[in-house]
């Protein structure tokens, strides 16, 4: 995927809000099973919000590349 670092504040607020989190808490190096509030419950919400936001469904291929705060801005920086 592509670097995509202006969407990286749009990726912390949507990760914290549905984490529940203040956005400040959300690093940049946040990635699932390292960062203790992304789970695999709190993968399986930040997909669904993805797509929400996306106002579509992501293929296979999508969800397994998305594992990291970047690829989370890159996703939401992708044409849908």
């Amino acid at each position: 995927m592509v670097r995509a670092d202006g969407n990286m504040s749009a990726a912390r607020d949507l990760m914290a809000q549905v984490l529940d989190l203040p956005p400040a808490s959300v690093p940049d190096d946040a990635r699932i099973g390292a960062f203790e509030a992304w789970d695999s419950l709190g993968h399986l919400r930040i997909m669904l919000a993805i797509e929400i936001e996306l106002g579509r469904e992501l293929d296979a291929s999508e969800t397994v590349e998305i594992e990291c705060l970047a690829d989370i801005a890159d996703i939401l920086a992708s044409p849908s």
